[in-house]
């Protein structure tokens, strides 16, 4: 064991500091996450998703930060990556929506007064829909009709679209 300790203490030395600063940025993020929900307190059901989100994506970095320290050579890294990344851009330039539905859903959160149980309109090219906004997920927005239908919009759309906050229900 001592010489494991010994002859990785660089290795050793690094992992910590790369798990210090993890879990500095991610009680930084909950920081400024839970400051985004109290200045503007309506958004407080979102917030369990953005921190999932924040979270999946540090990990993700940490993960590579680790295998980089303990010893995966700078061109299997390299491989790995340029492997990921093509198969992550063919993925995703064939479905688009994807990425502008995640982004939509951030800039939702963080950027526009819009909020559950709030009374919409939304224009969408001929479509009109009115009804209460009920849920905002990654990908869409749910929103209940005054007949009973549930519409999904995807989230994209709902910022593309113009929409009218009829009514504001307090919490």
């Amino acid at each position: 064991m001592d010489d494991f300790i010994i002859n990785h203490r660089v290795q050793i030395i690094e992992s910590i500091v790369a798990l210090a600063t993890f879990f500095v940025v991610r009680a930084t993020s909950r920081w400024l996450v839970l400051g985004a929900v109290m200045k503007l307190a309506y958004k407080a059901k979102e917030e369990r998703e953005v921190m999932r989100l924040i979270r999946l994506l540090l990990l993700i970095l940490i993960a590579i930060v680790l295998t980089a320290i303990w010893g995966v050579k700078q061109n299997e890294i390299l491989l790995f990556a340029a492997s990921a990344i093509t198969v992550l851009g063919v993925a995703f330039f064939a479905e688009m929506s994807i990425l502008s539905n995640i982004t939509a859903f951030l800039v939702l959160f963080f950027q526009h007064p819009v909020k559950i149980n709030d009374r919409l309109r939304l224009k969408d090219g001929e479509q009109e829909v009115e009804g209460e906004l009920v849920d905002i997920t990654y990908f869409f927005t749910f929103i209940r009709q005054d007949n009973g239908a549930m519409t999904t919009v995807p989230n994209s759309a709902l910022l593309k679209s113009s929409f009218t906050i009829l009514a504001s229900k307090a919490r």
